[in-house]
């Protein structure tokens, strides 16, 4: 009479067998990605390409007033625009 002894081998091939099967149905599962932009962005990618701002008005009166030695700055401004920037970051 032959008694062989049990492999536990045996056992744990037969619970890996299942995860074989379910990693393979996860990997042939097909992912979409989406992206959808909002009103808001599409807006500011129009106001970005039209780039017809035209500054050159403003900056020629500069000129002229730096040139002519009648700009002043207003230091309460500057200071007030310098706060706002730093709070904001």
């Amino acid at each position: 009479m032959s008694i062989s002894r049990i492999s536990n081998q045996s056992y744990i091939n037969s619970y890996t067998s299942g995860k074989v099967t379910q990693m393979d149905k996860v990997r042939n599962t097909k992912s979409t990605d989406r992206i959808e932009i909002s009103s808001l962005g599409k807006s500011l990618q129009e106001y970005s390409l039209n780039g017809e701002i035209d500054n050159s008005k403003k900056i020629a009166e500069l000129r002229t007033k730096i040139d002519s030695g009648t700009y002043n700055i207003d230091a309460r401004l500057t200071a007030k625009s310098l706060l706002y920037a730093m709070k904001e970051k």
